[in-house]
């Protein structure tokens, strides 16, 4: 008979910890699943981002790179102990709250660690030695110079000022939520769940474009205990379909024989927790059948294929701005500036992956997340659930960062549906490579652009045409198609001007956001122009 194995002891936060997990598991998951401590973060849990980085020994270190059998016998810190009574981390939370240097406040924990374990050792530092001593901590909101300023001005000792009438402007003003976010009590979408939640992983695509069919389910739940039950698009009690803007609507919940983008859901495994997280789904009964994708509006415009029956062309909508006649503003420019622009996907990089959970309460559904758009979210999910809205409770959590693509539906309808078909509680938390591969994105995108100006150095005329790849299903990109013509000419007065676009879906996941207009690019062409007009009219003047 296998002897036990010795349990793991350690210091948290001044207190002696015992501990029986396996001595492989990740440090960060132990702190916080098996000891209910949240302010330890979880970003990407490769070393990358830093937002699990805990004191061990006084030293910074990533959580998610350092296995529980490495820090038996050791002292290790997390934000929560952080307390009044030491000095250096007082005055250090002071000068983040007083500075502004906690803004989502996803990082901060890390930041605040790393910064303390460089106080300690050196009262006054450069701003060399602290932006050396944060270099492993990634912030995406701040662009880190208030974080720099704050641990270098953490030695002062400062007495709350009130701002005083006619004084506000320009004043820095401590946020409402800056305390929480600095003592670790805040909580973000992963960081509260009811004890007795269960764990939800998808089943995802790893083509761009499949059929799929789905094996024996009830037999590979049975060869793997603790999974609970596995859901597909048969347990969606209401409408299987769910999106941003009503007449567009039309991505699934689950694929139903057929997928249209690389990381589409065709499954969810719902097990209790110490079965879900080693969980290997490389065996989950399904089998793949691969079909062409199109990657690229052009393709998808000529396409026979249509990646959805009612879009004619696989166009999913055009935008159009027309103002006066563009030729005939053309023919009275002096000046005329033109060109080609195009712009990739970018992945909106937050340092929170998607997360929540949610729990049915009699007929109604309580759903807690990291959301920026809980209305939406409240009436998608009373769609997918066959309910009203007013029996849908949507809990916002502390948003780590979202920058627009937590506008969009991420763990909401997985979660939903398995809460209320179960009735237990269930809880979700994305994976970065999950985060990155299904979330939305800003849209690649084609422009032409054409500006004309006259002699006195004011704009005649805009001709302006952009295409924009939508991706696999709508989200925002009716939206991104009616506002860019609207926005395209920027804070000018333009007395002839036509702008249209176009939102091209095809059968590949892409970016579905606002793109970068490569405005600047624009008006540097567009002041160029206007730099040789009023030359040329005061070359013909004198």
């Amino acid at each position: 008979m296998k002897p036990e194995p010795a349990p793991i002891r350690f210091t948290l936060n001044g207190q002696a910890v015992s501990l029986e997990a396996p001595a492989a598991r990740r440090l960060s998951h132990a702190i916080r699943e098996n000891l209910g401590v949240t302010g330890v973060k979880v970003g990407c849990d490769a070393g990358d981002c830093g937002a699990c980085t805990v004191l061990l020994n006084g030293e910074p270190a990533c959580a998610c790179l350092t296995t529980l059998g490495q820090v038996n016998g050791a002292k290790i810190e997390t934000v929560e102990g952080l307390t009044e009574d030491d000095q250096v981390a007082r005055g250090l939370k002071q000068s983040f709250h007083r500075h502004g240097a906690a803004q989502c406040g996803i990082c901060t924990p890390g930041m605040l660690l790393s910064a303390t374990a460089l106080l300690r050792q050196k009262a006054q530092p450069s701003h060399a030695e602290i932006e050396q001593a944060l270099g492993g901590v990634l912030c995406r909101c701040t662009g880190y110079r208030k974080i720099i300023t704050a641990v270098a001005d953490a030695g002062r000792i400062v007495p709350d000022e009130k701002v005083l009438a006619g004084h506000a402007v320009g004043a820095r003003l401590k946020r409402l939520d800056g305390a929480r976010k600095l003592d670790g009590s805040e909580i973000f979408g992963a960081d509260d769940w009811p004890k007795d939640a269960l764990v939800l992983r998808c089943i995802r695509s790893p083509h761009h474009h499949a059929a799929f069919s789905l094996g024996d389910i009830d037999a590979w739940v049975k060869a793997h205990p603790g999974v609970v039950r596995v859901l597909t698009v048969k347990d969606v009690p209401g409408r299987n379909m769910f999106g941003t803007i009503g007449p567009f609507i039309d991505q699934p919940v689950f694929g139903q024989n057929v997928v249209r983008f690389r990381g589409e859901a065709v499954a969810a495994v719902v097990a209790e927790p110490e079965a879900a997280w080693p969980l290997d789904l490389k065996d989950f009964p399904v089998t793949w059948e691969p079909r062409p994708a199109l990657t690229g509006p052009e393709e998808a415009s000529v396409s026979a294929d249509l990646l959805h029956d009612h879009r004619p062309g696989n166009l999913l909508t055009t935008g159009l701005v027309h103002k006066g006649d563009p030729d005939a503003g053309f023919a009275e420019a002096t000046a005329i500036v033109e060109g080609e622009f195009e712009s990739g996907f970018v992945e909106h990089a937050y340092i929170e992956p998607e997360a929540g959970f949610a729990r049915r309460v009699g007929d109604r559904i309580e759903i807690q997340a990291c959301t920026q758009s809980p209305y939406l979210d409240r009436d998608e999910m009373a769609a997918v659930l066959g309910i009203r809205p007013e029996d849908v409770r949507i809990i916002p959590t502390a948003v780590g960062g979202g920058f627009g693509s937590k506008l969009d539906l991420s763990v909401q309808p997985f979660i939903a549906v398995a809460a209320w078909v179960m009735n237990r509680p269930v809880r979700m938390v994305y994976s970065r490579s999950e985060s990155m591969m299904t979330t939305t994105k800003r849209h690649p995108s084609k422009l032409q652009m054409k500006i004309g100006a006259g002699a006195d150095g004011k704009l005649r005329a805009i001709r302006f045409h952009g295409d924009f790849n939508t991706g696999a299903y709508a989200s925002w990109g009716p939206t991104v198609a009616n506002r860019v013509p609207v926005h395209a000419s920027g804070p000018y007065f333009v007395p002839h001007y036509r702008a249209t676009t176009r939102g091209d879906p095809h059968a590949s996941r892409a970016g579905r956001r606002l793109p970068r207009l490569r405005r600047a690019a624009i008006g540097r062409g567009a002041g160029a122009a206007l730099r040789r007009a009023r030359r040329e009219a005061r070359a013909r003047s004198a």
